[in-house]
């Protein structure tokens, strides 16, 4: 429904930015399974709504001369942080499948761009619980520069650090295997 009401309202819609995400801590050693309910929520938020809309909006997005995905990842893609084992996760699968939607898509009007950062101080499991990291201002100045740059995947910090190890170990096997299955 509101896909529709969008692209009923706003036919000029050419960029989806999928910036969801929930942290929740999970403490499996307590010997106490935790609530499946708010487990799912995280899943479903960080990644599953990620891959429904980005199926929802591709047709749409095709029949246009330019647009974009923003797919907003996590460093702890490439190493997770084991006290919240579901969101490195899923951030994991959402990297690998921004990959993947990138190189189905990358001869055609649709650019797939992948934003990486490293802790960020903001408010993202609740106010006030996370209060480290880079400044929200700078992260965000370095990403809109390489934005304007061209760049599809972003990192920064020692999130850029990781992506640059990963790109280097799993990059030209990602290619040599995609160049057998061709979609």
């Amino acid at each position: 429904a509101l896909f529709l009401l969008l692209t009923t309202e706003h036919p000029s819609i050419d960029v989806f930015v999928n910036n969801a995400g929930i942290q929740r801590t999970v403490d499996l050693k307590q010997g106490v399974t935790p609530d499946w309910d708010t487990i799912s929520s995280e899943i479903n938020i960080n990644y599953a709504g990620v891959v429904h809309t980005t199926l929802l909006w591709t047709p749409f997005f095709l029949k246009k001369p330019f647009a974009a995905f923003v797919n907003v990842t996590s460093g702890l893609s490439f190493a997770p942080l084991a006290s919240v084992p579901v969101y490195s996760s899923t951030k994991a699968a959402l990297h690998s499948f921004t990959w993947s939607l990138r190189y189905q898509l990358a001869n055609t009007s649709i650019k797939v761009i992948e934003v990486i950062p490293p802790a960020v101080d903001t408010d993202l499991q609740a106010p006030g619980l996370h209060t480290f990291g880079v400044n929200v201002d700078e992260f965000a100045d370095a990403v809109y520069a390489r934005l304007e740059a061209g760049e599809v995947e972003i990192g920064f910090g020692m999130a850029e650090a990781a992506r640059l190890a990963f790109r280097q170990s799993f990059g030209e096997g990602f290619a040599q295997l995609n160049a057998h299955f061709q979609t």
